[in-house]
């Protein structure tokens, strides 16, 4: 071999060295931006797994909050039935007491309600035949006069002093105690102090 083809061998040797050098630089380049590329779409993907987990408890939790309030809500509205449903049954049951009962349960209304001067009870003339002799005597002692009113039967009564009336039928008296009667029915009936 010349010393020309020795020079264009080694030079070409060198080229070859030289290019195996870069191809490998370029190789181990391209290898290191692979290698981030593939850390940064496993960091991508991890945080949209992550916020798409995060969203789906969100979901969840919001379909439970909500199924739990409609099911309070479904619960309230049962209770507030039974309750109403108590109160009717009541208001029919004293309807349909017995003379004696009714007249009972009318003086403590008439005690608690009326006023400490003479005056005049509107009932039915139903109501005014089948009054007891002890709830004449109450009405006696307090000076007062029965009048026949419309007023349905075993309806209660409407007290009148002057311009001033007291409405005590059973209807108006269960009104105006409907937040405590609800109130005991709840506790008597679910346990529950106060609200529904």
């Amino acid at each position: 071999m010349t010393g020309l083809e020795n020079i264009l061998s080694q030079i070409e040797n060198e080229s070859k060295l030289r290019a195996d050098g870069i191809i490998n630089e370029a190789k181990s380049a391209s290898e290191n931006i692979i290698a981030e590329a593939n850390k940064k779409a496993e960091e991508i993907i991890c945080d949209f797994r992550q916020r798409a987990e995060d969203a789906s408890n969100e979901v969840i939790n919001r379909a439970q909050a909500a199924d739990e309030i409609e099911g309070k809500r479904a619960e309230l509205r049962k209770k507030q039935e039974l309750i109403n449903k108590a109160i009717e049954t009541a208001k029919a049951e004293i309807k349909t007491m017995d003379a004696e009962d009714y007249f009972a349960f009318m003086g403590k209304i008439f005690e608690k309600y009326a006023l400490k001067k003479s005056g005049r009870l509107l009932m039915s003339q139903s109501d005014i035949v089948s009054m007891t002799d002890s709830f004449k005597k109450l009405l006696g002692d307090w000076n007062i006069e029965t009048q026949s009113g419309e007023i349905p039967e075993h309806g209660g009564f409407v007290a009148v002093y002057g311009s001033i009336e007291i409405n005590c039928r059973i209807d108006a008296v269960f009104d105006e105690k409907a937040e405590e009667i609800s109130d005991a029915l709840n506790k008597f009936l679910f346990g529950s102090e106060g609200g529904i």
